[in-house]
């Protein structure tokens, strides 16, 4: 009853089922065909040189030794820096003959790894002695 209540046009026409065919085998041309041969290419023109732009050999050797000259003396003054704090360490060390990191860390007022650093440039130059493994219980003293 359903089908009467739908005009003809708006129905749709219904196929029947077919058996799938069998694929019939077509030729196809190899790819190597279409494609053409490559050509190699053309050297490409090195640019001359201008006359505003200076060639970079040219360019003044001064400023990169002031330049070097300045880097070295910032490091020579960070490193002489550091071997006055190194010495603060130890002449706090000869007055209480027994250091921890804390104490290190309150006198240079630095950091807890920076104070371990210190202290362990010191103890890899024999000069002080590390008593304990780990926390609170590590101090330093003289060997």
């Amino acid at each position: 009853m359903a089908d009467e209540t739908l005009p003809q046009s708006e129905a749709a026409p219904v196929e029947p089922i077919s058996q799938p065919q069998e694929a019939t085998p077509v030729a196809v041309e190899p790819l190597t065909a279409q494609i053409p041969e490559s050509e190699p290419l053309a050297p490409e023109p090195t640019p001359a040189p201008t006359a505003s732009a200076p060639p970079l050999a040219a360019a003044p050797t001064g400023v990169t030794h002031v330049a070097r000259d300045l880097l070295v003396k910032a490091r020579a003054t960070i490193q002489d820096r550091k071997r006055k704090k190194l010495e603060k360490i130890l002449e706090l060390l000869d007055a209480k003959k027994k250091i921890t990191n804390d104490e290190v860390e309150k006198l240079l007022h630095v950091s807890d790894a920076t104070a371990t650093r210190y202290l362990s440039v010191l103890e890899k130059e024999g000069k002080i002695q590390q008593v304990g493994k780990t926390g609170k219980a590590v101090t330093y003293t003289k060997p």
